[in-house]
């Protein structure tokens, strides 16, 4: 009978530690699992972390290889520009205008020895992911701080170019056109224009403020130039459609003036009534024209219009603000990508001494024109044409070029 208990007892305590060593089993595996799971989890934040930051520093490779290309393009622009004829001229924008990607895009006639030594620099490089720099003309939009410029020309030619864009989307869009049939555009483009203007009476008439009284704030409209594009969203009567037709049209960031060698056709078009598709297209057609190329100043745009057949008056000549400089003011667009993280960096480039120089230039007609005795009386316009525009003959500054904006995403 003892013999037996002892033997129960023995058995129990077996059972006892089967339990505890399965129990502790599961325990240790538990931890173990956790620890394992944390341990991933740590190391996926900690890795996209570091793919997030390598992304970032691939695109901010391209914006660097991008304003040293502006650079580049504005050196040889400012030492030979002079010296290159007109017909050649939109072979200096190549130095800019085209697309760059990294590692490079290899054309597929490429031979295998170049293709064998392309890629072998591309891995000595020290750059590990990709990127696609784009550069872009960001002076040649509609500036919206234009729109209360000194320049009486440069504001009248501006309110025409943004009722151009409403219009021609009314006609050419009949879906947007049905949508926004009772859309009083006008109305919008003075809500506009009283953003940036300086007083309390509306072009629309009544108080500026009165547009924003469902808002509850005294601050809007600000009576100040904008800052950015998009506050366009804060203009009374804009909504979402009308700022998507408009924010890739206009900029903060302008010429200060139209530039017929780049503008779009879109912009040429609101130059004057009588340009019709027809000339739009010739005067885009002799821009790059390989044998003529851009124009040079005034009398040949003005005089190869006529030519075509364009009926504009001195009057209109005189008032249309137009500059015939190389592009100054860029938009850069890097997007770098490495593993499965993509970065943007968007950049603005913006050149303040030939900006200044164009207005200063524009003012000077606008005076002269407005007193032609005074001008007369300085030997300046004694024939009663208007003065050459001034070309922008300081040196080049030193460093990269000057950034304004900059946006990461």
């Amino acid at each position: 009978m003892k013999f037996t208990r002892n033997l129960l007892g023995s058995k129990n305590q077996k059972g006892m530690a089967l339990l505890l060593a399965v129990f502790t089993v599961v325990v240790i595996t538990y931890l173990v699992m956790e620890i394992s799971y944390d341990t991933n989890i740590e190391y996926i934040i900690n890795s996209q972390a570091v793919n997030r930051l390598k992304a970032y520093y691939t695109a901010k490779s391209g914006v660097q290889l991008s304003l040293l290309r502006i650079k580049m393009f504005n050196k040889v622009s400012k030492q030979f520009g002079a010296q290159i004829p007109p017909a050649q001229r939109k072979m200096l924008d190549l130095i800019w205008s085209f697309p760059f990607a990294w590692p490079p895009l290899l054309p597929a006639e490429t031979s295998g020895v170049d293709k064998d030594l392309i890629q072998a620099k591309v891995k000595e490089s020290k750059i590990e992911g990709s990127y696609v720099a784009t550069i872009a003309d960001e002076g040649s939009k509609i500036d919206l701080n234009d729109l209360n410029s000194p320049s009486k020309g440069l504001r009248d030619i501006s309110k025409k170019l943004m009722t151009q864009i409403f219009e021609n989307r009314m006609k050419n869009d009949e879906d947007w056109a049905r949508k926004n049939r009772d859309l009083k555009y006008e109305q919008v483009i003075n809500n506009i224009i009283d953003w940036v203007s300086s007083g309390r009476a509306s072009l629309n008439g009544g108080d500026k403020k009165q547009a924003y009284s469902d808002l509850q704030t005294d601050q809007l409209p600000p009576n100040r130039g904008f800052r950015s594009v998009e506050e366009l969203r804060l203009v009374a009567g804009m909504d979402n459609e009308i700022f998507s037709m408009l924010k890739d049209r206009v900029t903060v960031y302008g010429m200060r003036a139209i530039n017929p060698n780049h503008a779009s056709a879109e912009v040429l078009k609101a130059l004057d009534p009588s340009f019709k598709d027809e000339i739009i297209s010739k005067i885009i057609n002799r821009r790059e024209d390989e044998k003529r190329g851009h124009f040079v100043d005034e009398n040949d745009f003005w005089g190869f219009v006529k030519s075509e057949g364009a009926n504009v008056s001195a009057e209109s000549q005189k008032s249309i603000p137009l500059v015939f400089n190389d592009v100054s003011n860029f938009r850069i667009k890097s997007a770098g990508a490495f593993a499965n993280v993509a970065r943007e960096i968007e950049v603005v480039v913006f050149d303040f001494s030939s900006v200044s120089s164009t207005i200063a230039t524009r003012l000077q007609k606008e005076s002269q024109a407005a007193n032609p005795q005074a001008a007369n009386s300085q030997g300046t316009a004694a024939s009663g044409a208007s003065p050459p525009v001034q070309k922008n003959n300081d040196p080049l500054p030193k460093g990269p070029p000057r950034i304004v904006y900059w946006s990461e995403k």
